[in-house]
This record gives C-alpha cells, sequence and structure tokens, in this order.
C-alpha cells in the first residue's frame, strides 16, 4: 500500500528544505525525498542575507561561519570599497545550512531517494524512487536543482538558460585569512559577462568564478590566474563546476499539482547569479498557495515577487557587463548605487528600486565627478605652473655670467 501525504517536496536544498519547514508549519504532512545523505557538500558561494534568515523563526548563529562588513569591487587597478552593516550578510557552507534547515522542518526525510518517475492525474501525484518504493501526495514540489528532474518529467522549463560556475573551497595561511577576514570581493573584468568571487568561511576561502553565459574561456585557468594575483593558491584544490539556471522570462513553473521552485524554477539572480534568496523567497510563495488551495496563485505570485524584478535585474545586467568601465564608474563607485545594491542582497530592496536610485541619483553623481575633476584639473595645473615658476628662475640664473649672479 502506497504512503499518501499531502505534499512531496523533492530535494532538499535550501528551496526544498524551507518547503517542508513552511509547509510542516502550516499542518500539512510533508515528505521529503533527497538523493543524497544529509549533510552533503554543495558548491557555493554561500552569501545570505538578514532578510532572508528573519523568514524563519529560529536561530541560524550555530552555523554562521563569517560576518561581512565590507564589499570590495575590483576592475583592473580600480578598487571601491563599500561598508556593510554588521549582520546584513553572512556566510554559511551549505552542507551545514540546508540541513539546518530540515532539522527544523516538521517533515518525514528520506535519504538517498532518487526520483525516477512522475505521475500526475487529477486527483494526485505519483512519485517512485529508483529503488522502486512508491509514494503518493496531492501535491508535488520540484527542489531539484538546476537540472530538475521533476521540470523534466513534467516538461516544465524545456528551453531554459544556463550558466556556468567554478568554485573551490580554499584553506590559507593565517596572514592570507586575516587580510579576506570579514571582507567580500567581486573582481570584473576577467571574464565576459561574470566575475570572479573571494568569500571568508570559518577557518578557510571559497572562491570561484561564475559567467551569466557560455564562455569558451577555460573558467579553471581563469580562476587560477588571478587567485594567484591575491597569493592564492588553487594547488591541489578540488575544483567543482556546475551549471546556474538563470532567470530569462516568465516561464511556465507550475502545473496542477506540482510546483517548481529555487533553482528548479530557474530563479537565480540574472545579475549577481545569487540563488538562495529566491529559493526561500520561492518555497514559501508555494506552501501559501499550497495551504490556500490555489496552486494558479502561485505562478503569478513568483513574477510578481521575484520575476519582475529579474527582468530588471537582466538589463543592469546587460549595462554592466557590455559597458564594463562605464558601468564600473557610474554604478560600482556611485556610493549611492553601491549602498542599493547591499539593500538588494540583504533584501531590503529589489531591482527596480536600485535602478529607479540610479535615474534620480546619476545627474548629481556625474555633476559632483564632474566638479571633483575640474577642480583636480586646475590643481594639476596650477601645479604645473608653480613648479615651473619654481624653477625658471634658477635655469636664469645659471646662464647669467658669474659676475652678474
Amino acid at each position: 500500500m502506497e504512503d499518501k501525504y499531502d505534499v512531496i517536496v523533492v530535494g532538499a536544498g535550501p528551496a526544498g528544505g524551507a518547503a517542508a519547514f513552511f509547509l510542516g508549519r502550516a499542518g500539512q504532512r510533508v515528505l521529503v525525498l533527497e538523493k543524497a545523505e544529509l549533510p552533503r557538500y554543495k558548491p557555493c558561494g554561500g552569501a545570505i542575507s538578514a532578510g532572508l534568515l528573519a523568514r524563519f523563526p529560529f536561530s541560524f548563529d550555530p552555523i554562521i561561519e563569517s560576518d561581512i562588513i565590507e564589499t570590495a569591487y575590483v576592475l583592473g587597478d580600480r578598487t571601491v570599497r563599500i561598508p556593510v552593516p554588521r549582520g546584513a550578510i553572512q556566510m554559511v557552507m551549505r552542507d551545514r545550512f540546508d540541513s539546518w534547515i530540515v532539522s527544523h522542518a516538521e517533515a518525514e526525510v528520506r535519504t538517498s531517494s532518487t526520483v525516477r518517475l512522475i505521475v500526475e492525474n487529477e486527483e494526485q501525484v505519483v512519485v517512485e524512487t529508483a529503488s522502486g518504493e512508491r509514494f503518493t501526495a496531492s501535491y508535488l514540489i520540484g527542489a531539484d536543482g538546476a537540472n530538475s528532474i521533476v521540470a523534466n518529467k513534467l516538461g516544465l522549463r524545456q528551453k531554459r538558460q544556463m550558466a556556468a560556475a567554478v568554485e573551490a573551497e580554499i584553506p590559507v595561511d593565517p596572514e592570507v585569512m586575516k587580510r579576506f577576514a570579514d571582507k567580500s570581493i567581486f573582481i570584473f573584468g576577467e571574464v565576459r559577462k561574470g566575475y570572479l568571487w573571494i568569500f571568508p568561511k570559518a577557518g578557510h576561502l571559497s572562491v570561484g568564478i561564475g559567467t551569466l553565459r557560455r564562455e569558451r574561456t577555460d573558467l579553471k585557468k581563469t580562476l587560477e590566474r588571478v587567485m594567484a594575483r591575491y597569493g592564492i593558491s588553487l594547488e591541489g584544490a578540488k575544483l567543482r563546476g556546475h551549471p546556474v539556471p538563470i532567470y530569462r522570462r516568465h516561464e511556465t513553473i507550475s502545473t496542477e499539482r506540482a510546483l517548481l521552485v529555487g533553482d528548479a524554477a530557474g530563479l537565480v539572480d540574472p545579475f549577481t547569479g545569487e540563488g538562495i534568496r529566491m529559493a526561500v523567497k520561492s518555497a514559501q510563495l508555494a506552501a501559501q498557495a499550497i495551504v490556500a488551495g490555489d496552486i494558479a496563485q502561485y505562478q503569478r505570485s513568483v513574477h510578481r515577487e521575484i520575476g519582475r524584478s529579474h527582468l530588471y535585474g537582466r538589463v543592469l545586467a546587460s549595462a554592466f557587463f557590455y559597458f564594463p568601465r562605464a558601468s564600473f564608474t557610474l554604478i560600482a563607485q556611485n556610493p549611492l548605487l553601491t549602498q542599493a545594491m547591499v539593500d538588494l542582497i540583504s533584501d531590503r530592496a529589489d531591482y527596480p528600486a536600485v535602478i529607479s536610485r540610479l535615474i534620480l541619483g546619476l545627474p548629481a553623481y556625474i555633476a559632483k565627478a564632474t566638479v571633483a575633476a575640474v577642480a583636480n584639473g586646475i590643481g594639476s595645473v596650477l601645479g604645473r605652473r608653480q613648479a615651473r615658476a619654481e624653477v625658471e628662475p634658477k635655469i636664469a640664473t645659471r646662464n647669467l655670467p658669474d659676475d652678474r649672479r
């Protein structure tokens, strides 16, 4: 006899764990199917915001690796440093973070359970695992990542766009660790339509490179070359590549009884490549739709709460990556915009708000920068004139006969 649940969640990452938590809290009988054993390593930068953690009624203090108090943007020989309020952005390791959320969920969790068959009908969803176990539920949530089996089996997101990332966890000596502690570094200009990063964890550095388009560039070699510049050796490190699903448009991410969340729904930020925040947001929206018995509202809610902002984010990403130097000057070096980006990552703003600040604040920023440039130019001219004024009398004196000096 098949076990019957209210909801089956496939995948125990941030999206799956969050969905299980919010559904269990609402009194739903939930089954989580995870193909690996928990905890399991997942390649991920691991940056999370205070706004994200505030969605849960329990503390994450036991699994926080580090607090970020400064973000730096680098392009060539230019570096912009932005202070970050303590606690606004923190770092985690995904194995501990994912397991921590799942451990707080009122749900049955089955690990080493790979889904191989999904059948949806008017009354229920039937899920069969590779070991032959069969489970039924009123609803199904696909939280199984970029290469979602749930999406494939249900014919959803067939024309998904994938980006690529390569990451590594690097042990470093105390001197190097001290240099990067409390700081998140973003390095632009080394790969088209992408960036590299350096994030501090409790006892090591998380480094990586990501691009929002398919590249012929050898990402691993570029990562090794740039990290060497910062005194970070990747010799002997295990580099892990993984696909990153990029949000392109308003897509179908649900059926009558199944919903995709997080990376499975392709909700990765089109500018920063961030995925955890959208995973948790979409999981909460999915849980709300199921509890309300109105699955149709889910897709509308995702577009309103996430997708609409992402469309603006694609515009900003295109402008930034196609015109990196001009954008770096107008955006990264603009204190109004850099603070807006911190607010975005901290879940206090969306891309329309960021772009609005750019449009409204740009004239004043350009005027201020122009005045500073003119002042520097005038200062340089006056300095050169003063230098000449001091040198010319000496030259004239040297040319006089001895009796006239």
